[in-house]
């Protein structure tokens, strides 16, 4: 079984197809005729799945609804730099948004995921900000395509995972319906 290497040691890739795809590692992608640059990128897409999958996506301490929220919100905010990369208004995240302070800064190492996508903590304007200051030709933006691909597969699999959790168990439908079908002859009675 393949292990990618963490701050933390070594981590079991196991059935998790995150890491499974990021298990490649810098040396393969040359050995597979890949240049130094592309080498670079699959590092970086390596380093950016092993940090979401090991650390951010935490189901000891956050629920899958909390989860699918931090890697839905934090999606979106790639994306949009990806899909306009011209447009100022998506390179900077105030650190104090709304919807980057309920859905991102509440899960822990979130933020590394921030900066390995390439986005730097800054004072504008007198106000902390994410900052992301890179031109669409360079290898940034190449690494923040990818941290969108990767966010984007695993939205899918905290998606599955929460509709297979609400979906309610054969056992415990029949027992709802006992439920229902009792309070129902309980309100007749009366």
């Amino acid at each position: 079984m393949a292990e990618l290497e963490s701050p933390r040691g070594a981590v079991n890739v196991g059935h998790s197809p995150l890491l499974q795809e990021a298990a490649a590692t810098p040396a393969a992608a040359a050995d597979a005729g890949q240049s130094p640059r592309q080498a670079e990128l699959l590092n970086a897409r390596r380093k950016f799945s092993s940090t979401l999958e090991s650390d951010v996506l935490d189901y000891l301490h956050y629920g899958p609804a909390q989860l699918e929220d931090c890697v839905t919100t934090m999606h979106t905010i790639f994306n949009n730099i990806v899909m306009h990369p011209d447009e100022p208004k998506y390179r900077k995240i105030k650190a104090a948004n709304k919807a980057y302070l309920r859905h991102v800064a509440t899960v822990h190492r979130a933020d590394d995921l921030m900066l390995q996508a390439g986005w730097r903590p800054k004072v504008v304007d007198l106000e902390k900000a994410w900052v992301w200051e890179y031109e669409p030709s360079s290898h940034e933006f190449r690494v923040l395509v990818e941290a969108v691909e990767v966010l984007g597969r695993a939205m899918q699999t905290l998606h599955a995972k929460a509709e297979v959790r609400d979906r309610p168990q054969p056992a415990a439908a029949a027992m709802q319906r006992q439920q229902h079908d009792k309070q129902q002859q309980q309100q007749h009675q009366q």
